[in-house]
Formats: C-alpha cells, structure tokens, sequence
C-alpha cells in the first residue's frame, strides 16, 4: 500500500511538471522582435496600454507622424466588428528613443520603442 501511494504521488508530480511547461510553453505570449514596453513617460504624464487616443494626444501632444496601417476584423455575439489600426510616432529628441504607439480601434495596445536615440527631427521645421 506504501508503494503505491509513493507511486501515485510520483506520476502527480511529473503530471505537475508537464502542466507547468505546457503552459510555460503554450500559455505565455511569444516574445516579440519589437522592444514592447508597458508604458511611456511624456514630461511629467504616464501613458499606459489601454488608454484613448484622445487621451494620449493630451499626454503627450500630436505626434510627429501618425499612419493608418490597416484594419483588424474581430468576431463579436453580434457578428464581426472592424477596428481601424494606426501607428503614431513621437521623437522626444536626441537622448531618447523614437517611439510607435500602435492604436486599434482608438484605443493604445502597443508601445514599441525604437533602436536607439535619432537626430532631433523639428516637426515645425
């Protein structure tokens, strides 16, 4: 009887070990080629994923430029719904980076941020 308990608790253990690394696997994100970040610091304002455009624009002022790159069909109860994807650039200057804010649908679900620090591009030049 001893053994077989033994027995039993061995095969839930690696049962446990292969749950663990099927979802370490499986249920974790890919890790993007892109430098994602959770959020982006304009001035003194914290932008976070999830946020309004129009509320990003208030944060962070306009963009120096800004590009619809497509859209995305979503399956919805109510049939499909399309979501309009636009991609905004802002250049802080030549100590930081170049930064994408990639909105879907109006709302922020990507922060990617560039190589490394560019040249000042003056947007009223």
């Amino acid at each position: 009887m001893d053994i077989q308990k033994r027995g039993r608790a061995g095969w839930r253990a690696a049962r446990a070990v292969v749950v663990l690394v099927l979802w370490l696997v499986v249920g974790t994100p890919a890790i993007e080629s892109e430098d994602s970040i959770p959020s982006l610091r304009c001035g003194t304002r914290l932008v976070l994923i999830g946020e309004l455009k129009i509320d990003v624009l208030a944060k962070c002022g306009p963009p120096l430029y800004e590009q619809t790159v497509g859209e995305r069909i979503i399956r919805t109860s109510r049939g499909y719904d399309k979501k309009i994807v636009e991609e905004w650039i802002y250049n802080f200057g030549p100590t930081d980076f170049v930064h994408t804010l990639r909105f879907e649908g109006g709302r922020l679900v990507a922060i990617i941020r560039g190589n490394g620090a560019t040249p000042w591009i003056d947007p009223s030049a």
